[in-house]
C-alpha cells in the first residue's frame, strides 16, 4: 500500500490525480492510510496538528 500511497502523492504534487475503481481496493486503501496516518505524517515532515490531516485521494 505504500506504494500506492506513494504514487499517488507524488502525483498530487505534480497537480494530477489517481482514481481507483476497485472499491475493495479503495476500501483497504483507506483503512491502511488511516492506520498509519502518523507514520505517514512523518513521511511527509509535516508540524503541527495539521500532521493528522494526510490526504486520503
Amino acid at each position: 500500500m505504500y506504494l500506492y500511497w506513494r504514487i499517488n502523492n507524488d502525483l498530487n504534487c505534480l497537480g494530477e490525480s489517481i482514481e481507483f475503481h476497485d472499491p475493495v481496493f479503495i476500501r483497504c486503501y483507506h483503512q491502511w492510510i488511516k492506520q498509519n496516518a502518523y507514520a505517514l505524517a512523518m513521511e511527509e515532515d509535516l508540524i503541527g496538528m495539521d500532521s493528522f490531516h494526510v490526504c486520503l485521494n
